[in-house]
């Protein structure tokens, strides 16, 4: 399970963006319309990549765009939800866009291509359920999933308005805290990752603009029910870390150690959290296709009534903290050799 939502955020990109030698498009009983979505109530636009199964050989067909992909008046395709800015139920009827596939010789399936996607530029809201429908126009039949976007979550612990301290007391422990404000408490989300992000201005010798960079630290993860807290009157879910291990990823960062110069200069920028969480769909997704059942098959999942695919949801939850005068000082003195700056007003 380890790093388990930068894999599921990878799927999630994946199928945005390219066609996955994983996704079983042969059928043998006709045709199957193929559905994949990731719901996020931070994007302005949403995408949807709808294809086609196809009966043939998969080596020869796969690279020929028109084999698994739909025209636009093949089929027709419908969003149904609510929409910011609105309490109103609205059914939109999705335009689509085309992206560029660059040429790529080792890829199965085609490049060198326009990709379709359907797509929503209305901003979904959280905790509200949504339905996208596609009709065949060949045969009438309708192909359709309900997914609700993930509720609303905050940050507990820690706050944007008191500074950030990382002591370097290996034995001291620190949690990260969000919360559903509203009964019964209980998030949507079936899987979270909390990650910081070491941030950090830089300005190279000879150089004429600053560079703004960051260090990635992992901070938790887990299922929903594994980080739910209930002791107290008001619910949370947590995550624990070890501020000490700030300075060992310091000490270890490969770009630090090898980019820094005399004459160099770098500045604190706010520590970022970030909470990210998906939806049980997409995580039901992995644990079936990663099974390690002695069963040969690995079966499909999907949550399309009438098709095959996955529509889903996802979300990532930003806090950006001072670091504290402390934690900075400290940075400057273990690690001399980095050249920061120690600047009260950052």
């Amino acid at each position: 399970m380890k790093r388990l939502i930068y894999t599921l955020f990878a799927i999630a990109a994946l199928i945005l963006s390219s066609c996955s030698n994983k996704v079983n498009l042969y059928s043998d009983e006709g045709e199957t319309t193929i559905v994949y979505g990731m719901l996020d109530t931070n994007a302005d636009t949403n995408f949807f990549k709808i294809t086609r199964s196809f009966i043939g050989n998969v080596n020869e067909l796969a690279p020929n765009y028109a084999v698994s992909n739909y025209t636009y008046d093949e089929i027709e395709v419908t969003f149904t939800g609510k929409f910011q800015g609105s309490n109103a139920t609205q059914t939109l009827t999705l335009d689509t866009i085309s992206k560029w596939v660059p040429y790529d010789p080792t890829s199965v399936f085609y490049s060198g291509c326009y990709q379709t996607y359907y797509y929503v530029a209305k901003k979904l809201i959280e905790g509200e359920e949504y339905e996208i429908d596609v009709v065949r126009k060949a045969d009438n039949v309708k192909i359709y999933a309900k997914v609700g976007t993930i509720n609303s979550f905050s940050f507990q612990k820690p706050t944007s308005t008191m500074p950030i301290t990382f002591t370097d007391v290996t034995a001291s422990t620190a949690t990260v805290e969000w919360r559903v404000p509203v009964a019964p408490f209980k998030s949507t989300a079936s899987y979270f990752e909390v990650t910081g992000y070491f941030h950090y201005a830089e300005l190279q010798p000879g150089a004429t603009d600053t560079a703004h960079l960051v260090m990635t630290w992992p901070l938790g993860s887990g299922r929903e029910e594994d980080l739910y807290n209930t002791s107290t009157n008001l619910p949370y879910y947590f995550v624990t870390y070890t501020p000490s291990a700030l300075f060992t990823f310091l000490e270890y960062d490969t770009y630090l150690k090898n980019n820094s110069p005399a004459g160099v200069k770098r500045w604190f920028e706010k520590f970022e959290f970030d909470v990210s969480a998906i939806g049980k769909d997409l995580y039901n997704y992995y644990l079936i296709t990663n099974s390690s059942s002695a069963i040969q098959d690995v079966p499909n999942y999907t949550n399309v009534e009438n098709g095959m695919g996955i529509v889903s949801s996802r979300i990532t939850k930003s806090l950006h903290v001072t670091i504290s005068e402390r934690t900075r000082k400290k940075i400057i003195e273990k690690f001399p050799e980095y050249h920061f700056i120690y600047d009260p007003n950052r």
